[in-house]
């Protein structure tokens, strides 16, 4: 069963317009050469986390954050089991380590958390956390 979808990163968008706004606002105040990197960073943020796309397809789970400069790529006969969960608003968004676990979010605070045969658990976040889920572990069986 294939599996692709794309999740719009509404959280890190939204704060990079306001730190924009007010930071490059105080930065130009203050002295304006000092706004152009800011705002420089900024872009590049929502750019490369504008987005967080997940698939599954030859025996492995991809995702890759925008415009997918690089993929995070795991083998499906590498994952125990897989639940739905709700994160933490302080969890954060973007790649996060939190104790117990490596968090992928670009909005919201639904994921589908993998615990990996080795030990470690990795959460991806989803706006459709049933649907990966289920995605995964029919996966998995077939």
């Amino acid at each position: 069963m294939p599996y692709r979808h794309t999740q719009f990163g509404t959280v890190i968008l939204v704060v990079c317009l306001v730190i924009a706004v007010f930071g490059g606002a105080i930065a130009w105040r203050a002295q304006p050469a000092a706004a152009i990197p800011m705002l420089v960073i900024l872009a590049a943020v929502a750019v490369f986390f504008h987005s967080l796309t997940v698939e599954i397809g030859d025996n492995e789970l991809r995702w890759h954050f925008g415009p997918g400069l690089w993929t995070y790529r795991l083998p499906l006969n590498e994952i125990e089991w897989v639940a739905a969960v709700h994160n933490h608003w302080w969890n954060g968004f973007g790649i996060r380590t939190a104790p117990g676990f490596t968090l992928y979010n670009v909005s919201g605070l639904d994921a589908v958390e993998l615990k990996l045969k080795s030990g470690g658990v990795k959460r991806i976040g989803t706006d459709d956390p049933a649907g990966l889920a289920a995605a995964l572990q029919s996966a998995m069986r077939g």
